[in-house]
C-alpha cells in the first residue's frame, strides 16, 4: 500500500506543476508556482526518493526497472534513477530523514526551469555532535506546456575539518598513484635491461671463448714453428759433422717429421 501511494504521490506532484495559459494561449510567462506547490514537490521527491530505498531500489537501474511496472515514462523513469541514486549516497552520511526545511523556489520563466531548494535534515550526527544536513535542488522544466520533474541532487554539508580531511586525503591518494606508477615503470625498464643482458650475454662468452681459442692456437703453432727451426738447425749440423763438411750450404732440410 505504501508503494502505490508513493507512486501516486510522485505523479500527482508531476501533473500538479502545470503552466495555465493566459487568454491569448500564451503559455511561455505563464506561472502557478507558488511557496505551497514548491514545498509540496520538495516533501513529495524527497519522501519519494526516500521510499523507493527504503524498498531495496538504491541504483539508477532497480529505478528504470520497477518504473515500467508503475507506468512510468521512459525519460521519467531514468530521470528519477539518476536522482534515487544520488540521494541514496547521500542517506550514507545522513541517516533516516528528520526534516525538510528552508524550502525556496526560483522561477525562470523565459526559461522555463523551476528550481527548488530544500535543506535535508538527518539523524546522523556531525563531528560536532550536530544533525547532518543535506542542500536538496529539485528542477523542473517547461514540455509540452507543464512543469516536469527535470533532475534531484542532494550533496551532504561537510565541516571544515572533515573537508580538509578529504583534500588531503585526495591528495594523498593521487600523489600515491603517481609514485606507485613511477616505481612500476622503474621497474619495467630495469626489466627490460635484464633481459637484454640475459639475451646478450650467451654470445658475448662465446665470442670470448673463440677468441680465446684461437689465440691458444697460433700460440701453439708459435712454438711449434720455432721447434722446427731449431730441430732443423741441429739435424743440419749433424750431418755436416758426419759428412766431415764445415759447412751446411750444400743440402737443405725442408722438413721434419715426427714419430710418436
Amino acid at each position: 500500500m505504501k508503494k502505490h501511494l508513493i507512486v501516486l504521490g510522485m505523479i500527482i506532484s508531476l501533473l500538479g506543476i502545470t503552466a495555465c495559459g493566459n487568454n491569448s494561449g500564451d503559455t511561455a510567462n505563464a506561472s502557478t508556482m507558488d511557496q505551497q506547490s514548491a514545498i509540496d514537490a520538495a516533501t513529495t521527491y524527497v519522501d519519494g526518493a526516500d521510499g523507493l530505498i527504503s524498498q531495496g531500489l538504491v541504483t539508477a537501474d532497480d529505478v528504470i526497472t520497477a518504473g515500467a511496472s508503475y507506468g512510468w515514462s521512459d525519460e521519467f523513469s531514468d530521470t528519477m534513477g539518476a536522482a534515487v541514486e544520488n540521494f541514496y549516497e547521500a542517506k550514507k552520511d545522513l541517516g533516516d530523514i528528520q526534516e525538510i526545511k528552508d524550502i525556496t523556489f526560483e522561477e525562470d520563466t523565459e526559461k522555463g526551469v523551476v528550481t527548488i531548494k530544500s535543506v535535508i535534515v538527518g539523524s546522523e550526527l556531525d563531528p560536532k555532535g550536530d544533525n547532518r544536513t543535506a542542500d536538496c535542488t529539485i528542477t523542473f522544466v517547461k514540455k509540452r506546456g507543464s512543469y516536469e520533474f527535470d533532475s534531484m541532487l542532494t550533496n551532504v554539508k561537510l565541516t571544515t575539518g572533515e573537508l580538509f580531511t578529504n583534500a588531503g586525503m585526495n591528495t594523498l591518494l593521487g600523489m600515491g598513484t603517481v609514485f606507485a606508477v613511477l616505481i612500476i615503470l622503474m621497474i619495467i625498464i630495469s626489466g627490460f635491461k635484464i633481459i637484454y643482458n640475459m639475451q646478450n650475454k650467451p654470445k658475448k662468452t662465446k665470442d670470448v671463448a673463440k677468441t680465446a681459442e684461437d689465440t691458444v692456437a697460433q700460440i701453439i703453432e708459435n712454438e711449434e714453428a720455432q721447434d722446427d727451426t731449431e730441430l732443423i738447425a741441429v739435424i743440419s749440423a749433424a750431418i755436416a759433422a758426419y759428412e766431415g763438411s764445415g759447412s751446411t750450404d750444400g743440402y737443405i732440410v725442408r722438413s721434419v717429421r715426427r714419430r710418436f
